[in-house]
């Protein structure tokens, strides 16, 4: 029983650091939390550093393909991609251990390692040593403040759901300012300006 559990460990943190992992904002930092209940720190640290290791390397081939595309190569040419690329060369282990470690996004340096043609196995040595001691911060939280299933799963599913429908919420409210602007009445004694056929 142990064993399943541990593998599904391991299966949800490839999963949830996979492609998909910037509609996932908090969905591994539950699980960890939630494991943590009932194993040592230190081993959900080492698993989940393996898999979200494991993960990153076939994010880094993913976008190395998808950046040679013929439709985005001429992007690889703009001026702030250009010197994103160069800020991230003159220190790039130590930027992708930062950032992996904090709770900034690691969608930056996801693309920025290969844009840099930073070499794979350096990124994923420093994604590792970002993660460890995340995931053992974060389990070692979780082992002394139990956190209710509840909880972890509405933050969880809350926070997904403002990061993916962000994009919806403010086209709507376009949409709605923009039917309020075009079905306002003008002001009483306003002259308008458009004339009447």
């Amino acid at each position: 029983m142990d064993r399943v559990r541990l593998l599904t460990f391991l299966g949800i943190t490839i999963f949830v650091h996979g492609p998909l992992s910037p509609f996932l904002p908090t969905a591994y930092e539950a699980t960890l939390l939630y494991y943590a209940r009932v194993y040592p720190a230190w081993l959900l640290a080492l698993i989940g550093t393996a898999g979200a290791t494991l993960s990153e390397a076939v994010n880094y081939r993913v976008i190395d393909w998808v950046a040679a595309l013929p439709a985005l190569s001429a992007m690889k040419q703009r001026r702030a991609v250009r010197w994103s690329v160069d800020a991230f060369l003159k220190a790039p282990f130590w930027t992708t251990a930062f950032v992996i470690f904090t709770p900034l996004p690691d969608s930056v340096v996801r693309v920025l390692a290969p844009l840099a043609r930073y070499p794979v196995w350096k990124f994923l040595s420093a994604t590792a040593v970002g993660r460890l001691p995340r995931f053992l911060l974060i389990a070692g939280v979780g082992w002394l403040v139990h956190f209710p299933p509840a909880v972890l799963l509405g933050g969880t599913v809350g926070m997904s759901l403002l990061i993916v429908g962000r994009a919806g919420i403010v086209r709507g409210l376009g949409w709605l300012r923009r039917y309020r602007d075009a079905h306002r009445d003008p002001a009483p004694g306003a002259v308008s300006l458009v004339g009447k056929d």
